[in-house]
C-alpha cells in the first residue's frame, strides 16, 4: 500500500520538472521566433533594394544605348558634310583653268576634306568615348551595389536558416518532453482509475437508476414541448454579413487566416510572414501597403499606443523587425515565426510603436 502511494508522488514530481523544462523551451523558442521574424523583415527590405538597383542598372544600360545611337548619327552627319564639301569643291569653276591650277585646287580641297573630317571625327569620337565611359562607370557602380545587396540577402537568409534550424531543434525537444509528460500523466490517471474502480462499481447501480428516472422525465418533457410548439417554426438564419471595408475589413481578412502557417517572405493567400499578412489583409479592402514592416510604419500615420483602434498596426522599438495588427480588446493578430501559425494573442510590452492606415 505504501509503495502504491510513493509511485504517484514520484510521477507528479517528474511531471512538474518536465513541465518546467517545456516552459523554458517555449520561452527560448519565442525569443528565437522574434529574432527570425526580424531577419525576415531585413530580407524583405534587402530584396526590395535589389529590385530597385536592378531597375537602375537597366535604365543606365538604355542611356548608354541611346548615347551610342546619338553619337553614331552625329559622326555620320559630319562625314556626309565633309564628303559634300569635297564633292562640291571638286566642281568649282577653277577646275576649268589650267591643269596645274586644277591639280593645285584639287590638292587644296583634298587637304581641307581630310583636315575637316579628321577634326570632326575626332570630336565625335571623343564625345562618344566620354559618354561611354560615364555610362560604363555608372553601370559598374550599380552592379557593385546590386552585388552588395544580393550578398546582404544571402547573409540574412543564412542567418534565418540557422535560427530556424535551432527553433526546429527546440520544438523537437519540446515535443519529446510533452510526450514524456503525457506518459507520466497517463500513469497517474491509470493509478487513480484503479483506485476509483471499486467505488465506481458501488455507485453504478444507483447511477443507473438515476439515469433511468432522468430519461423518463426527459421524455415526458420532450412530449410536452413538442405538443406546445407544433405550430411554431425554428429560428431562421440569414446570409452571413458582407466583409467590411477599411480597417474593419482588414481585421476580418487577417482573422480569417488564423491557423495558416508562417512562411519566410510569404504574402498569402495560404501562408504569410508578419508584413505579408498585413499587406494581404489590407489588399482585400483595396489598400496597398509595401511588403516590409519598416516601410509599412513609414507609409502610415504614427499614433500613440493609447489611441489604438481595430486595424491599427503595432511595432517593436525597431519597426523593421516585426509588425502585427490590433483587433481590439487588447488583442492582436500576427504571423509570428517559423513553426507557428497565424494567431490572435494578447498585445504585449514588446510592441511600443503604433500607426494607422488611412
Amino acid at each position: 500500500m505504501t509503495s502504491g502511494l510513493v509511485i504517484p508522488r514520484a510521477s507528479a514530481d517528474s511531471v512538474s520538472d518536465l513541465k518546467a523544462q517545456a516552459a523554458a523551451l517555449v520561452s527560448r523558442i519565442s525569443a528565437l521566433g522574434q529574432q527570425e521574424e526580424a531577419l525576415s523583415e531585413q530580407y524583405d527590405q534587402a530584396r526590395n533594394q535589389v529590385q530597385s538597383l536592378q531597375a537602375q542598372v537597366a535604365s543606365a544600360t538604355q542611356q548608354l544605348s541611346a548615347s551610342e545611337t546619338s553619337t553614331n548619327k552625329a559622326r555620320a552627319a559630319l562625314l556626309q558634310d565633309a564628303v559634300n564639301a569635297y564633292v562640291n569643291g571638286g566642281a568649282n569653276p577653277l577646275a576649268s583653268a589650267s591643269s596645274a591650277m586644277q591639280s593645285a585646287n584639287n590638292s587644296l580641297l583634298r587637304a581641307e576634306y581630310v583636315n575637316t573630317l579628321a577634326t570632326d571625327q575626332s570630336d565625335a569620337v571623343d564625345q562618344y568615348h566620354l559618354a561611354s565611359l560615364q555610362e560604363q562607370a555608372a553601370q559598374t557602380n550599380l552592379k557593385k551595389q546590386t552585388a552588395a545587396a544580393q550578398a546582404q540577402v544571402r547573409k540574412v537568409a543564412s542567418a534565418e536558416q540557422a535560427v530556424s534550424s535551432l527553433a526546429s531543434q527546440l520544438t523537437a525537444e519540446q515535443s519529446q518532453i510533452t510526450g514524456k509528460i503525457a506518459t507520466l500523466v497517463a500513469q497517474q490517471e491509470a493509478a487513480a482509475a484503479a483506485a476509483a474502480q471499486q467505488a465506481a462499481q458501488q455507485r453504478l447501480a444507483a447511477a443507473a437508476a438515476q439515469a433511468a428516472a432522468a430519461q423518463a422525465q426527459a421524455q415526458a418533457q420532450a412530449i410536452t414541448a413538442s405538443s406546445g410548439s407544433s405550430g411554431s417554426s425554428g429560428p431562421g438564419y440569414g446570409p452571413p454579413p458582407p466583409v467590411g471595408s477599411g480597417a474593419a475589413g482588414a481585421v476580418a481578412a487577417a482573422e480569417s487566416r488564423v491557423g495558416d502557417p508562417y512562411v519566410w517572405g510569404a504574402a498569402g493567400p495560404d501562408s504569410f510572414d508578419c508584413s505579408g499578412l498585413v499587406m494581404w489583409s489590407y489588399a482585400q479592402v483595396g489598400i496597398s501597403l509595401p511588403h516590409f514592416s519598416g516601410a509599412q510604419y513609414a507609409d502610415t500615420t504614427h499614433i500613440s499606443m493609447s489611441d489604438l483602434e481595430p486595424g491599427d498596426l503595432v511595432f517593436p522599438a525597431d519597426p523593421g523587425q516585426h509588425v502585427a495588427m490590433y483587433v481590439g480588446n487588447g488583442m492582436i493578430v500576427q504571423a509570428p515565426y517559423t513553426g507557428a501559425d497565424v494567431q490572435v494573442v494578447p498585445l504585449s510590452s514588446f510592441f511600443v510603436l503604433a500607426s494607422r492606415v488611412e
